[in-house]
């Protein structure tokens, strides 16, 4: 058995911010995901000073102005859905925030036409 839990779908960052780490000192980036077919809310810590930061930096840099859509997730913690930072993500999108609300809202607004008719 896997010892991290894949997410079946992707995800997109809705904040990305800078705190204070009491637990490893220092600073480090706070990033919080909605999953895209859900709307379950996850998050992550990304630490500069991590072998993993290659994998963040570049969304880090970016997410305040850009939207982005990560796939490759893994659960590190069910119960709080906490994303293990050390997962292969992908960033599959990268698009303007406008654009990318756009698309997640004619996504959803579809998704909501067509429940029930199989049920």
């Amino acid at each position: 058995m896997a010892k991290y839990q894949k997410l079946d779908e992707p995800v997109f960052i809705t904040h990305c911010d800078m705190i204070n780490s009491p637990r490893y000192g220092g600073e480090i980036y706070e990033i919080k995901f909605k999953g895209v077919k859900t709307q379950a809310d996850y998050h992550t810590y990304a630490d500069p000073q991590n072998l993993n930061w290659r994998n963040w930096e570049y969304i880090t840099r970016i997410a305040d102005r850009k939207g982005i859509v990560l796939s490759g997730c893994k659960l590190k913690d069910t119960e709080t859905n906490l994303i293990n930072a050390d997962s292969q993500i992908e960033v599959a999108y990268v698009v303007t925030k406008e654009e990318l609300a756009d698309i997640l809202a004619e996504y959803w607004s579809a998704q909501d036409r067509f429940k029930g008719l199989f049920d």
